[in-house]
């Protein structure tokens, strides 16, 4: 019988690529054999600490090969995962952990005491949102059980009260236990988005959903035994597990994992690991660039996939990678990652374009009422497929405000241009409107990105008493960007209404695990910073 369990891939793996190297993390090596003996081990483990089919377990987390591991073991006994930012506060952390509604928790020492406060917090709070959950049950269809009381697993060893992982492993070392026969639909993890006003939503991503994004990654990149991935993106997001992600065991490759990113750990990778992709937020790469040598031998990489990437940039990863396919991507957790690639013969030729859909999805641009626009005009970007998600976790009001009539609706507004590819032009709701214009944040970021000292702009919103909104940008630049000489260079492409009225030259954008710009985090900034340059309206005679 045909199972969608993605672990089923393990054991043909275990036979046709038995010796090879399947994961590599400081020192640490599995191979194919030993990665599927290890999650044979644990899965076992697991049952006799009582996690059984659909049992949900949050993992909070930095790169670990355990994260991996655990992931891969609770699939084989058709259990969900529910990775958690780290980064979130401990009450955040909590209203998660009780939306997903986890029997378990995962962690490391690192976060250890974070994750305890959460489910302390949850279990404390309990009472005071009782009236509040029931409340919001009736209207999203989302449930309140009693106080969290869940099992404390340890990826990392911890201190009393924690299943420690490694020594479950040794214990049930030998143990076999068979994949449960799931169908598509079957869930695989919950992934929450970073909210823009209350609660994240939960994305639900089904073995489907995983099985197909692991064909589409095949297929697009060109995967194959041989290739070696570096996987630094936080594997608590799709950036980290789905691009390519479990994709390189799809075809008995390797994957060699980092704790986080550090431009000379990469470098010392790439090297010693003869590494032949990955993917890289757009400002990693001048990070990269700054630590490499002239003796760098960077020949291995055949592949590298970013977002947002300004002209000097490309430059930047055509000196670095010369030999590569440079990948401007575009994709969302709820597409369980890439919707399209640029291809490698029009990589420099159509520069700024995300490229064309990955196999087994459609892309439309539509208008408010559906219909598809024209080549040249923007429009809503929508998609569907066998690897976009059926929706967001017990929110059915969210589901179907961006699920309709069987087309996922992105909130991205996008155009193809006559050759069929496609362009992000904007968020919907980053749309600035100043003066009773609108004008596109992202319009206005690529003509500063043009500026041949700009390595990296993203343009925001700020109030006005006037004008409403008027857009101001926060620049990463190279030694000798003067913010005059980048509004003089705006001027000369812009009407004075889209040219920004404030500039800061920051050190780094604040950017999500796929290199997103985090949008609502520079409108924070700007509270608290100084421009290096404000408008100044002329004085009339």
């Amino acid at each position: 019988m045909s199972t969608a369990n993605i672990a089923a891939m393990l054991a043909g793996n275990a036979r046709r690529f038995a010796d090879a190297d399947a994961l590599v993390f400081e020192g640490r090596r599995w191979t194919h054999r030993q990665l599927a003996d290890d999650v044979e081990a644990l899965a076992a483990g697991l049952v006799a600490e009582g996690v059984r089919r659909e049992a949900r377990v949050a993992i909070v987390s930095n790169n670990v090969p355990e994260f991996l591991l655990l992931s891969l073991a609770l699939s084989k006994l058709g259990a969900v995962f529910v990775p958690l930012n780290y980064r979130l506060t401990a009450r955040e952390l909590a209203q998660l952990l009780r939306h997903a509604r986890v029997q378990a928790v995962a962690t490391v020492p690192e976060f250890a005491a974070l994750t305890e406060a959460a489910l302390t917090e949850a279990a404390l709070t309990e009472a005071a949102l009782t009236e509040a959950a029931s409340a919001e049950a009736t209207s999203t269809g989302s449930r309140s059980g009693g106080p969290i009381e869940v099992r404390r697993f340890a990826l990392e060893p911890i201190d009393d009260g924690w299943v420690d992982l490694r020594a479950l492993i040794e214990t049930y070392r030998g143990s076999r236990t068979a994949d449960v026969d799931l169908d598509e639909a079957a869930l695989h993890r919950i992934v929450y988005t970073s909210g823009t006003t209350g609660l994240p939503k939960g994305v639900m991503l089904t073995h489907g959903n995983v099985n197909m994004n692991m064909h589409a990654q095949v297929v697009e990149l060109g995967l194959r035994p041989s290739d070696r991935i570096l996987n630094f993106a936080p594997l608590y997001h799709v950036g980290g597990t789905d691009l390519p992600g479990y994709g390189i065991w799809h075809v008995g490759g390797a994957m060699v994992l980092q704790r986080r990113f550090e431009p000379a750990a990469v470098l010392r990778a790439i090297e010693t690991e003869r590494i032949t992709g990955m993917v890289m937020a757009a400002t990693m790469l001048d990070m990269v660039r700054r630590e490499a040598g002239v003796d760098a031998d960077l020949s291995s990489v055949r592949w590298v996939i970013y977002s947002q990437v300004t002209s000097a940039l490309f430059a930047v990863a055509r000196q670095l990678f010369p030999q590569a396919r440079l990948i401007e991507g575009y994709g969302l957790t709820e597409t369980c990652s890439a919707l399209t690639y640029l291809d490698e013969a029009h990589m420099g030729s159509k520069q700024g374009s995300v490229g064309l859909a990955v196999p087994w999805v459609q892309v439309r641009v539509v208008d408010a009422d559906g219909n598809d626009v024209p080549a040249g005009h923007d429009g809503e970007v929508i998609a569907r497929g066998p690897k976009v998600s059926p929706g967001y976790l017990d929110d059915p009001r969210a589901t179907r405000a961006a699920w309709r009539d069987g087309w996922f609706h992105t909130g991205d507004v996008g155009r193809f241009d006559a050759d069929g590819y496609l362009y992000i032009r904007d968020r919907l709701k980053d749309m600035i409107r100043s003066g009773g214009e609108n004008m596109s944040s992202a319009e206005i970021e690529n003509v500063l990105a043009d500026h041949p000292l700009v390595l990296a702009v993203s343009v925001v919103a700020a109030p006005h008493p006037v004008w409403l909104e008027v857009p101001v940008a926060f620049v990463i630049g190279r030694p000798g960007l003067e913010p005059a000489s980048l509004v003089a260079h705006a001027r000369q492409r812009l009407g004075g209404f889209k040219v920004p009225k404030e500039i800061y030259v920051v050190d780094e954008l604040p950017t999500n695990p796929s290199g997103k710009v985090l949008k609502r985090s520079l409108r924070e900034l700007r509270s608290s910073a100084r421009p290096d340059w404000t408008y100044e309206r002329p004085q009339r005679d």
